[in-house]
């Protein structure tokens, strides 16, 4: 019998189709817990059928459900018998009753990067790595109220290495004039976090329809987006303020900008070469 450590791993590291990743990422977010319950309702999480879930667990070797819900069984009896920080409260465990509210606040955010490190699903990300970096495709960024930045912040950095990036700005409130000019050759990147946006899925919903691919980014509970989506990246939100922290979605922006360099390093940087020309021309002191 493998170790309750292993089984995290298998479920993380042995998806290869997209509904295999979906699963992975949703068993991946506060594991346990997130892979107790029912067949239908781990599906109804993850956003794919029962019988997908059903032969995903064979192929990690498990010949009925219920010897999966042993094994998640005896984690959970294991995590609540020990006296490890316990990973969803990191904001009251982070620093002690004396600490600084500043001191905190960033061990709580360095809480969250551990906690996410620990639940990659490497697929995920590489397929949303990979339609970033696709040169015959144009990357649509687009963000909510509280997450338009990260859309900006991938747009400008990604434009940076790659053509065909172009930031989907609804300036003005929300409009779906956009929606026109999508195709099959559009890929959405969606950031879409609790409240989450009704017009986000409508439009997430229109670009669809139009066959254009959407990628999400959202927190722990998702999107409705994540329906629509090929592939999903989770990120904590737990913060002081009374904003959810954006803190390790903005890493997320960095490391997928950082994985479409990877991917084409020689074209990143005769790309990044030629605009420092152009600023050098139009600023020649």
């Amino acid at each position: 019998m493998t170790s309750s450590d292993d089984l995290a791993a298998r479920l993380r590291n042995s998806a290869v189709s997209q509904a295999e990743r979906k699963l992975a990422a949703a068993f991946a977010e506060n594991f346990p817990a997130s892979a107790l319950g029912t067949v239908e309702a781990l599906a109804g999480r993850a956003g794919v059928s029962g019988p997908t879930v059903l032969r995903y667990l064979a192929k990690l070797g498990f010949v009925r459900f219920a010897e999966f819900q042993a094994a998640v069984k005896q984690e959970v009896d294991r995590q609540l018998g020990s006296p490890l920080v316990q990973m969803d409260h990191p904001a009251e465990q982070a620093g002690g009753a004396g600490d600084h509210l500043y001191r905190r606040v960033l061990l709580m955010q360095a809480e969250s990067f551990r906690r996410m490190a620990e639940r990659v699903v490497p697929a995920e990300f590489d397929a949303i790595a990979d339609l970033l970096a696709d040169p015959k495709l144009t990357i649509r960024p687009l963000g909510g109220r509280y997450s338009r930045n990260l859309a900006q912040r991938l747009a400008l950095q990604l434009g940076q290495v790659r053509a065909n990036v172009a930031l989907l700005e609804q300036p003005l409130g929300f409009a779906y004039d956009a929606l026109v000019d999508l195709g099959p050759r559009d890929v959405i990147v969606l950031f879409d976090y609790r409240r989450y946006q009704e017009d986000l899925l409508r439009f997430a919903e229109g670009a669809r329809a139009a066959g254009a691919r959407i990628v999400l980014l959202t927190d722990f509970w998702r999107s409705p987006v994540a329906a629509l989506a090929e592939a999903v990246l989770t990120a904590p939100d737990q913060s002081a303020s009374p904003f959810g922290s954006r803190v390790v979605p903005t890493a997320q922006v960095e490391a997928l900008v950082a994985a479409v360099v990877d991917r084409d390093r020689d074209g990143a940087k005769d790309r990044l070469a030629r605009l420092e020309a152009l600023r050098r021309r139009r600023d020649p002191a």
